[in-house]
């Protein structure tokens, strides 16, 4: 994983052109500061994805602006794995 390139983690699904990723955490306390994370990114950013999320765990999808995933949808999701590991 590059700063670019997202973790393996991340399923890619070509038609619609779309990347999903569930993130599992330890307690609800990561959980919310794992969401925090995201939502200041997505204002940083101006990408904002659908996110599910339940006590222990966030579910991220990133769909296309188009017909494929561009290096926005990509570096989003490399900037979420960071933010993951934290």
């Amino acid at each position: 994983m590059t700063a670019t390139q997202p973790s393996a983690a991340w399923h890619i699904q070509q038609r619609p052109a779309a990347m999903t990723r569930r993130y599992d955490f330890a307690s609800y306390s990561e959980t919310r500061t794992f969401l925090d994370q995201l939502a200041a990114l997505s204002e940083r950013t101006g990408y904002h994805p659908n996110l599910n999320f339940a006590r222990n765990h966030v579910s991220v999808s990133i769909n296309a602006d188009g017909e494929t995933l561009g290096d926005v949808e990509y570096t989003f999701a490399a900037e979420a794995d960071h933010l993951a590991q934290r």
